[in-house]
């Protein structure tokens, strides 16, 4: 039954060093890659290819629109609109509109914003209850600011993934020549890491800035309601969140501005850790709930995570009292989901495909809720016989112990 994976395999590693012999990279040179700088560099490419993609996705923002009194449900994108699920009731513009579904990206189910913002070939019979012109045209402009800004974003973008892709290969043979001929024309090492920090600098803010250009840009509402975010501006603010983390990663290692020892020991710690055991069990639940939260980004912040963030304090440095507070927070925040939980449809049909993902996160987060609780519960039992190794947060005056916060 292995047989089959086990052919695939070696086809792709045949496939990975035909790559590398034909660049002239052997094994060796790959362990010189520096590994936080060439993380940074694959996640920059990453990044860059959700922002291409969310380009042009009608998943932007989602409102009601109506012609002659007729109530439609719109999905737009920076430069294009359709109606419906699926563009399901995108025939009703083309009655109106010449053009509706041609163009580059057109499918027979868009229609494109400068259309829409142009007017009605044939007019409308109620225009007084029809979506107005001005805001097609709003939304055109907004799609069109954000689009240039994302474009423009996407140069020092490319330069992240380059420049810092160079850097983590520094100690290859032929890189090092280029830096050191760089250096020789007066190029310097802390130049060139200030010009890498420069480029991640420029790519956050040109993401930041798009989302608030088009943010501030949109119309409130297209005639019924007002108008809502969806998944393809959440897959850029995604992007913004991944650009911090991972912007900030490489500028505090590019200039040394922490100690990874911490988190040495951490990894350590979660490497020793013996299979079989709730604590090694925790560790992996909080990191498939810390990889949800992430991805729920797409629809929303969701500053539970930060759940997430105490747990893992309390598993490694032993406090019970951010254990308490964990499962304090932690069992409110399932009563509120699941009040949440009934109140969701319960036909995924409804759903649009950013909404369904998302959904789907919410249950995978709220089932590991309660397996992170019980495997707690576990790791307090593991411990019981082990109550040297736990930190008390209240001083012993019994060990001339004072309380210092009053100080």
């Amino acid at each position: 039954a292995k047989a089959p994976y086990q052919a695939i395999a070696a086809r792709g590693a045949a496939f990975s060093k035909d790559i590398l012999d034909k660049a002239d990279i052997s094994q060796e040179d790959l362990s010189k890659l520096h590994r936080i700088p060439a993380v940074v560099s694959l996640a920059s490419l990453v990044i860059g290819l959700l922002l291409i993609f969310s380009h042009y996705n009608t998943g932007w923002v989602r409102g009601m629109m109506w012609i002659n009194g007729e109530v439609y449900e719109a999905y737009v994108s920076t430069t294009t609109a359709e109606l419906g699920k699926d563009g399901a009731d995108s025939d009703v513009l083309k009655k109106y509109f010449d053009g509706c579904g041609s163009g580059l990206f057109g499918n027979g189910k868009t229609c494109a914003l400068s259309t829409l913002c142009a007017g009605p070939t044939t007019p409308y019979d109620k225009p007084e209850k029809s979506t107005p012109d001005q805001a097609w045209c709003d939304l055109e402009d907004a799609g069109g600011l954000a689009n240039t800004l994302l474009t423009v974003g996407l140069i020092p973008g490319l330069g992240t993934f380059i420049l810092t892709f160079i850097f983590a290969a520094k100690e290859i043979g032929k890189v090092g020549l280029v830096l050191s001929k760089a250096e020789s024309q007066g190029i310097s090492m802390t130049a060139q890491k200030y010009i890498i920090a420069g480029c991640w600098i420029a790519f956050w803010g040109f993401l930041f800035v798009s989302m608030v250009a088009y943010a501030a840009t949109v119309p409130d509402t297209l005639g019924v309601g007002l108008l809502t975010l969806e998944a393809s501006f959440g897959v850029v603010r995604l992007s913004f969140l991944l650009v911090t983390v991972f912007g900030a990663l490489l500028i505090v290692t590019l200039f040394d501005l922490w100690r990874p020892d911490g988190f040495i020991e951490a990894w350590m710690e979660f490497s020793e850790t013996p299979c079989l055991s709730a604590k090694k069990a925790l560790y992996i639940e909080l990191m498939l709930q810390l990889a949800c939260y992430l991805a729920m980004f797409v629809d929303e912040v969701k500053w539970e995570m930060l759940l997430v963030v105490i747990c893992a304090y309390y598993v490694d440095a032993k406090v019970k009292n951010f254990m308490v507070m964990y499962v304090v927070l932690t069992t409110a925040s399932i009563l509120f989901d699941l009040i949440t939980l009934n109140f969701m449809p319960q036909d995924w049909q409804v759903y649009t495909p950013g909404q369904a993902f998302t959904h789907g996160l919410f249950m995978v987060v709220l089932i590991l809720k309660f397996l992170i609780l019980g495997t707690i519960y576990l790791y307090e039992k593991e411990n019981d016989g082990e109550s040297s190794g736990w930190k008390q947060m209240a001083p012993d005056p019994e060990k001339g112990e004072e309380d210092e916060i009053a100080e």
